[in-house]
């Protein structure tokens, strides 16, 4: 817990500097965690509390995805949904599950909000996308995607993703997804891995 908040205090450090300074850290980020604790925080937010089982489900994954990255020795900046500060790592990632109003007409999605970031899209879709049996929608195909909320409190040297990892109001979806969560954050945390050693 202490070298977590120091790497948190690091962070938000180098970002006050007019110049923000760019470490190994990446920052994962579970989508809903905390709320509705912590909508009364941030009352300028709408209180989205996500698709049923969404909060439950995207703190298992985001967990799953630090582990893997610590023991490898990347510093990994852990987050809720609502979080205070910003910070300077070199990638970000932020896990939800998506639902749908008719069942089964959506799939697992990618959101960015900088075209430079698209190659890194196109590798977690690669590699997600060859276990994962239900496809993707195209990139950004909603604004909730390149809009999200706590792309303004990051600043990614390499990228900053939203990763929908699938419709949880699908019932095949939901049992592959409830199914395979520690694989889910494992391959979240190899993507990261590679991406913060590559010379990108």
């Amino acid at each position: 817990m202490r070298r977590m908040l120091a790497s948190i205090a690091i962070a938000m450090v180098a970002c006050a500097r007019p110049a923000c300074a760019v470490s190994d850290e990446v920052l994962i980020g579970a989508g809903h965690e905390g709320r509705p604790q912590s909508c009364a925080r941030y009352p300028h937010r709408a209180c989205n509390l996500g698709t049923a089982g969404e909060r439950a489900l995207t703190p298992v994954v985001a967990d799953e995805a630090t582990r893997y990255l610590r023991e490898r020795g990347v510093r990994v900046i852990r987050v809720p949904a609502d979080f205070d500060g910003r910070f300077a790592v070199k990638d970000a990632v932020f896990i939800h599950f998506d639902g749908s109003a008719s069942p089964c007409s959506s799939t697992a999605s990618i959101g960015y909000h900088r075209r430079s970031d698209a190659p890194a899209a196109r590798m977690w879709r690669a590699l997600y996308g060859h276990d994962w049996p239900f496809g993707f929608e195209p990139d950004n195909f909603t604004s909730n995607l390149s809009d999200y909320y706590a792309f303004r409190q990051v600043r990614a040297s390499d990228a900053a993703l939203v990763l929908e990892l699938g419709e949880l109001t699908c019932p095949a979806q939901h049992a592959w997804l409830e199914s395979h969560l520690k694989w889910e954050g494992d391959e979240i945390g190899r993507f990261l891995l590679e991406r913060v050693h590559a010379d990108v």
